[in-house]
């Protein structure tokens, strides 16, 4: 068991990385896309009708791969105000179910993610056409990697730091 949750544990840090280049990456062509627009705006009084769509996209995606990474590393947004009142064997079994919970979330996250992206299939975006499985894609991919990192507490545990 502990040679399984070593190996998630690297397997989660590979992708992690992996995520918030990707979240970086997607957050500067986002940045690049408003910049153009607000410039084509400001001096020629003619925004690409694109830019919007591309940053809204980015967005999506940058936003949504974002609570996957929280949930990695704990900076999602919880309230602890009955646990932290709990003896330590209280508070380990609440924060076990809330990450289970969490997981939950993710694995239907990516079931109605894929449903949606199935019922939208041959649709298109209106100004750049790209096919809008795309831009729905970012649900299920969100929720797998929620409900991996979730699953990954439930092995290892809260951080040190949130134990105490």
């Amino acid at each position: 068991m502990k040679a399984l949750t070593k190996g998630l544990v690297r397997l989660n840090d590979v992708v992690c990385h992996t995520v918030k280049g990707i979240i970086v990456l997607l957050a500067a062509v986002m940045t690049a896309a408003i910049l153009w627009q607000v410039f084509m705006r400001y001096f020629f009084n003619r925004p690409p009708s694109w830019t919007e769509e591309l940053a809204l996209l980015m967005f999506t995606w940058t936003m949504l791969l974002m609570i996957a990474v929280g949930v990695r590393e704990f900076f999602h947004v919880r309230m602890d105000l009955l646990i932290e009142h709990l003896p330590s064997v209280g508070k380990d079994i609440m924060n076990r179910l809330i990450c289970f919970g969490i997981a939950g979330f993710g694995c239907y996250l990516v079931w109605s993610g894929a449903t949606y992206v199935h019922e939208t299939i041959g649709s298109t975006s209106a100004a750049i056409g790209y096919a809008v499985e795309w831009l729905y894609t970012a649900a299920p991919v969100s929720g797998a990697l929620t409900a991996l990192f979730a699953f990954e507490r439930l092995l290892v545990g809260l951080p040190q730091e949130e134990k105490a």
